[in-house]
């Protein structure tokens, strides 16, 4: 397999009319870039290497696996470690992308996200999705690109809204679950298994099994389902929804398991509950 081509000054970021461009920039030994300002936001996923982002004031050390972000207008250059030259991806969102919604750089406005399998991964893999159809001459190319960009965003914001559950203060594991445990209510239908979650809340999993257990009297799953499944029962109460949609609301991908837990959490299932609630 043939080595990408080097380059040894940065890329031209020319966007298409669509407003989403993505770049793969493999750097040369001899890379140098100088400063520059953008209208649009940049999104940076390190492939390979390691260096310093400068951004105004800031100086961002990187290496592998991280997430960068330069928000419109700011000024920023890259300086390649001398041993370890930079392969990146960087993904340009022209602000018309989010006009719906002008905070939305003050939302993601974290400046780099470290390596981590689960988030960091997640916006690897829409950056290459995004490669694989920007060639393409077909009329839903400009869609494609646009819908990977905004699902980007998202997670972004997504991460940025977690980091609630970050240490200011030294908080102990015990306050942190505490707080995981008051933001699950209107959050239960996204989570997905309880290594994910300790791995966010940075907390080892038998620590946090054993304080969710005091906490709550639960399993952290049982307790996933008890929540899906009293949000089932108020649909199912004061709703026509088919039951295959609650249980889609309701964070079950498949109908036999939600039949399964309502089952055991009721006594019944699901259309016999509804049934007994309207008569």
């Amino acid at each position: 397999m043939n080595n990408p081509p080097r380059t040894d000054h940065a890329l031209t970021e020319i966007l298409p009319t669509w407003g989403v461009l993505v770049l793969e920039s493999h750097h040369s030994d001899q890379f140098t870039m100088d400063w520059r300002v953008h209208r649009f936001l940049k999104i940076i996923y390190v492939l390979r290497g390691k260096g310093t982002f400068f951004i105004d004031q800031q100086e961002i050390p990187f290496t592998a696996g991280d997430v960068i972000l330069v928000s419109p207008n700011q000024k920023n250059r890259i300086q390649d470690d001398p041993n370890a030259a930079s392969s990146l991806y960087i993904c340009c969102i022209d602000e018309k992308v989010w006009s719906f919604d002008h905070s939305i750089p003050n939302q993601v406005a974290q400046v780099i996200h470290h390596r981590n399998l689960h988030f960091t991964h997640r916006i690897a893999s829409a950056m290459r999705r995004m490669i694989h159809q920007q060639p393409l001459d077909s009329a839903s190319r400009p869609i494609c690109m646009v819908s990977e960009a905004l699902k980007i965003l998202e997670l972004l914001v997504q991460r940025n809204q977690q980091a609630r559950f970050d240490r200011p203060n030294l908080e102990s594991d015990l306050e942190i679950i505490e707080r995981y445990i008051s933001y699950l209510p209107s959050h239960f239908f996204e989570e997905q298994s309880i290594d994910q979650v300790c791995v966010s809340l940075g907390i080892a999993r038998r620590t946090f099994t054993k304080h969710f257990q005091k906490i709550t009297g639960s399993t952290w799953l049982h307790y996933i389902h008890q929540l899906a499944i009293e949000h089932a029962k108020k649909r199912l109460r004061h709703s026509d929804v088919p039951v295959t949609s609650i249980a889609f609301e309701c964070g079950f991908n498949d109908l036999s398991t939600f039949y399964r837990q309502f089952k055991r959490h009721c006594g019944m299932a699901p259309m016999e509950y509804r049934s007994q609630k309207s008569d």
